[in-house]
């Protein structure tokens, strides 16, 4: 018996591919699979039809689709489209990775976090509101905090305050732009550096510490140096739990190791970058995520 080649697409908003775009496409054909570049903007979705998704006008003809870029500064209208459509190809019988619930979990930044703690996994005392007065009085508690976009990535729009009078501007700054107020409690890095665990369904493929070199920042975007890391069991082991919880199949999983021996995990990225991250470790974590996908199909 001949088994069918498997068709997989990789989704991404950029009509030119990302690296991590280009890297998966040349992992998937390396293991024998038809891979397609497909771009949000040629997917539609109709109710009631043989075909609920198309592309280019044409039934939707892939077993799964790798979303890569899900979009930055969308409005909420094209948000709950992308999500529409990501759900009508998912009950149809096409494969999403991540699925689309953990997309869901995973880009609402207090989501993940409330969900990690429900399971008993280490977070940083975190709040969110839309009364200023209430998130002031959170700084005045905490002390050092840092506020950030509930939805976002790369450490933009990110800013660390330790008194009141600042937080106040960059609190109203948010409230005139009608955003929510996302406030963390800032956990003290050991050698200014955090940690990124790669997860691969069960498995830490790869792991990496961001030392930032200017600044509070270990975002690789931002100028932190990636070095290689072996984390301690525990904290693997966390790694795995928290990318389960959050219903993904693979995770940039952000880790904080405080001086005390205590970690927090600050995020969990369900489309993580890894150019750093190959480039100090030397494992192209493309390839695992190629073969997870080409197994899930096959089952």
């Amino acid at each position: 018996m001949v088994l069918a080649v498997p068709k997989i697409a990789v989704l991404h908003y950029s009509p030119k591919p990302s690296w991590s775009s280009r890297r998966l496409l040349k992992a998937l054909s390396d293991k024998g699979a038809t891979s397609i570049y497909m771009l949000w903007s040629y997917l539609s979705s109709e109710v009631g039809q043989r075909c609920p998704v198309k592309y280019q006008n044409k039934c939707l003809d892939v077993d799964a689709i790798i979303v890569r870029g899900f979009g930055q500064g969308l409005t909420i209208e094209q948000y709950q489209f992308r999500i529409a459509v990501l759900r009508a190809a998912e009950d149809s019988g096409v494969l999403i990775v991540n699925p689309v619930e953990g997309i869901i979990n995973a880009r609402d930044k207090f989501t993940s976090l409330r969900i990690l703690s429900s399971k008993g996994l280490p977070v940083p005392r975190t709040i969110v509101t839309e009364n200023p007065t209430i998130a002031l009085h959170f700084v005045e508690q905490v002390g050092d905090t840092v506020i950030k976009p509930i939805i976002g990535s790369l450490g933009l729009g990110s800013f660390r305050v330790s008194d009141i009078d600042t937080a106040y501007h960059v609190i109203n700054v948010l409230l005139r732009a009608n955003q929510p107020i996302y406030l963390q409690e800032y956990i003290e890095k050991e050698n200014n550096m955090d940690l990124r665990v790669f997860v691969v369904g069960d498995e830490v493929v790869a792991s990496m510490y961001r030392q930032a070199t200017r600044g509070w920042k270990t975002n690789i975007a931002r100028g932190a140096k990636p070095i290689p890391a072996h984390p301690r069991e525990e904290i693997a082991r966390a790694a795995i739990e928290a990318t389960k919880a959050l219903n993904l199949l693979y995770a940039g999983v952000d880790i904080i190791e405080a001086p005390n021996e205590n970690f927090y995990i600050i995020e969990v990225n369900a489309s993580p970058l890894w150019k750093g991250l190959q480039k100090a470790t030397g494992i192209d974590p493309a390839q695992y995520i190629a073969t997870m996908v080409i197994d899930l199909i096959k089952k």
